[in-house]
């Protein structure tokens, strides 16, 4: 094997790291929010039965409902810094800093 070879063989085995590490992170925001919310009705049951409270049950419900949306905004820059998706204005800024400092 060369050089070259080798350095594609190092390349191609980080990406399946990457792309690896992603997929556990996916899988885990699935488990977990399952588990969520099937604690959320039965806890809700629960202290809808013994706390008189109703805004300590909202609270808890909107807690446990604010977890998957902010996991997930976290998972979707997990996603994007996988696949190497940069969004425009960012490539943008990119581009003209080239320019800049090649002059």
């Amino acid at each position: 094997m060369n050089y070259s070879e080798s350095i594609k063989l190092r390349k191609a085995q980080k990406k399946i790291e990457i792309l690896k590490g992603l997929y556990k992170h996916l899988l885990v925001y699935v488990v977990v929010n399952i588990a969520l919310f099937i604690v959320r009705s039965h806890m809700l049951e629960f202290f809808k039965n013994e706390s008189p409270d109703k805004n300590f049950i909202e609270w808890i419900d909107w807690n446990i409902l604010i977890v998957p949306i902010f996991w997930g905004i976290g998972l979707l820059f997990h996603a994007s810094k996988t696949f190497q998706y940069k969004l425009k204005f960012i490539k943008n800024w990119e581009e003209k800093q080239m320019e800049k400092f090649l002059k």
